[in-house]
C-alpha cells in the first residue's frame, strides 16, 4: 500500500485531500464532481484510509451523527477502489471461516431482500389487501434475524479493531445500525397501524440495509483481513454460536455445522494475555475475609446468580463478567479489555460517561435503570464499587429478567388487598 508505512502513519499530504473530499460533499458539492475529483487525484485507496479519515473527522469535532450522514456518499464515492478488495487474503473464501460466514449471510440477506420483502412489499403498494399485508408482516419480521448479524459483528469484531486503535467505522457503523433497528421497528407498527408513512419508512429501510451490506463487504472486510491474527478468528468463532447466525440457510459452507467444522480444524493456542487469569491461589482454592471456595465453584455460582455481572475496572475496561444460561444481552469474551463506551451504541455514550463521572466524583453510589422489551420486565443496575477507604475502584453492572418475579410480587400484594 502506497498511502500507509509499516508504522501505519498515513502520508499527510494525500489525508488532507481525502478529507477535503469529505468535507465538499458535507458541504452539498455536486456528487458526480467529487466523484471525478477522486477519481483524478487517487489511483486507488486503501481501507485504512478510510478508517483514519473518519477517525480524523471526529477527532477534529465533528460528531458521530455528522459522519454517518456523510458515510452513503462516501461508501459510494470510494466504492470499487478500495485496494484490498483485489489482494485480499484468502480466509473469506475459506468455508465455515467466521469472515466466510458473515459475507455469505450478506448474500442470503440480499437474497431474502430480493425474493421476499421487494415482492410482498411491491404486492402491498399496488393492493392493500389483509393478505398482501400479512404477507409483507411476515416478511418484515423475517428481517429482524438481522439483529444477529449486527451483533455479531459489533461484540466480535469491533472490540479487535478497537485494540487496533481503529475507532471510527465501528462507531459510525453501529450508529447506522441502530437507525437500520429502529427503522425495522417502525415498519412493522406502520403497516400494522396503516400509517400513511409506511412506504417512506420501508424504502429508507431496504436502502440503509443495501448500504451497509456494501459498507461491511468493502470497508469492514479488508480491515478485518489486515488486523485480525489467526488466534482472534479463533476466539470469534469460539464466539459466534452463542449469538447465532441470519440469512445462511441453504448457502454452501456458511452453516453453523461448517462454521463448527471449521472451528474443530484450528489448533491455534490462543495467548491472549486479556483472556487468561493465571490460578494464583493454592489448591484451586480462592480465600476471602469471610470464607474459602474452591475456583470451580465459584465459577459455578457465578454462572447460577439469577442476574448478569459485568464488572468494570477504574480505568473503564471490562475486566469481568458472569457466563449464566439465560444472558439479557449477548456478551462474549471479546469484551475483556474493552473500553465501556465501545460496548454501547454511540447515543448512549454520554449516558455512560455521565454516569462514571458521578461514580468517580463520589456524586453518585448508584444508579437504577428499567428496560422493557415485549411482555419482559428488565432491571439494570450500576454500583461504585469502592475499597476501605471509599476510593473507587469500579463499576459493577447487574442485570436481570424480573417478569416473574413482578408477577408473583403483584399476586401476593393483590392478596392483602
Amino acid at each position: 500500500m502506497k498511502s500507509i508505512d509499516n508504522d501505519g502513519v498515513m502520508n499527510m499530504e494525500r489525508k488532507e485531500k481525502l478529507k477535503n473530499l469529505i468535507y465538499k460533499l458535507h458541504e452539498d458539492a455536486n456528487f458526480e464532481d467529487v466523484k471525478k475529483e477522486f477519481e483524478i487525484e487517487f489511483g486507488s485507496v486503501d481501507a485504512g484510509e478510510i478508517a483514519a479519515l473518519e477517525g480524523e473527522l471526529i477527532r477534529e469535532g465533528m460528531p458521530v451523527e455528522e459522519v454517518q450522514r456523510l458515510c452513503n456518499v462516501h461508501a459510494a464515492v470510494f466504492q470499487g477502489s478500495i485496494e484490498e478488495i483485489h489482494a485480499q487474503k484468502k480466509i473469506d473464501e475459506t468455508p465455515g471461516h467466521p469472515l466466510f460466514v458473515f459475507r455469505r449471510e450478506n448474500d442470503g440477506l440480499e437474497n431474502y431482500l430480493r425474493e421476499n420483502l421487494d415482492k410482498s412489499y411491491g404486492k402491498y403498494k399496488l393492493e392493500k389487501s389483509e393478505n398482501n399485508k400479512l404477507d409483507l408482516l411476515a416478511d418484515l419480521h423475517g428481517l429482524r434475524k438481522l439483529e444477529k448479524h449486527y451483533e455479531r459483528k459489533e461484540n466480535l469484531f469491533f472490540p479487535y479493531l478497537e485494540r487496533e486503535g481503529i475507532t471510527a467505522p465501528p462507531k459510525v457503523m453501529w450508529a447506522v445500525d441502530d437507525d437500520i433497528r429502529e427503522l425495522m421497528k417502525k415498519a412493522i407498527s406502520d403497516v400494522e397501524e396503516n400509517s400513511d408513512s409506511f412506504e417512506e419508512t420501508i424504502d429508507k429501510m431496504i436502502f440503509e440495509i443495501r448500504e451497509m451490506i456494501k459498507k461491511e463487504n468493502e470497508i469492514l472486510t479488508p480491515l478485518l483481513i489486515q488486523n485480525l491474527k489467526a488466534e482472534d478468528w479463533k476466539i470469534v468463532g469460539e464466539s459466534s454460536s452463542e449469538i447465532g447466525y441470519a440469512f445462511n440457510g441453504g448457502i454452501e459452507g456458511a452453516s453453523p455445522s461448517d462454521a463448527a467444522t471449521w472451528l474443530e480444524g484450528q489448533e491455534v493456542i490462543v495467548e491472549n494475555k486479556d483472556l487468561e487469569i493465571e490460578d494464583e491461589s493454592e489448591e484451586g482454592f480462592v480465600k476471602f475475609p469471610s470464607g474459602i471456595m474452591e475456583k470451580s465453584e465459584m465459577i459455578h455460582m457465578f454462572n447460577t446468580i439469577p442476574c448478569d455481572l459485568t464488572y468494570i475496572g477504574d480505568d473503564d475496561l471490562v475486566s469481568f463478567f458472569t457466563e449464566g444460561k439465560n444472558p439479557v444481552f449477548p456478551r462474549t469474551r471479546t469484551i475483556i479489555g474493552r473500553d465501556v463506551r465501545n460496548c454501547h451504541p454511540p447515543k448512549a455514550v454520554p449516558v455512560v460517561e455521565q454516569m462514571l463521572e458521578d461514580f468517580k466524583s463520589g456524586i453518585k453510589d448508584e444508579e437504577i435503570r428499567l428496560m422493557t422489551r415485549g411482555s419482559k420486565i428488565f432491571v439494570i443496575r450500576y454500583f461504585a464499587v469502592r475499597d476501605e477507604e471509599g476510593k473507587y475502584v469500579g463499576t459493577l453492572e447487574t442485570t436481570e429478567e424480573v417478569s416473574e418475579l413482578y408477577n408473583i410480587i403483584k399476586e401476593e400484594v393483590e392478596k392483602t388487598r
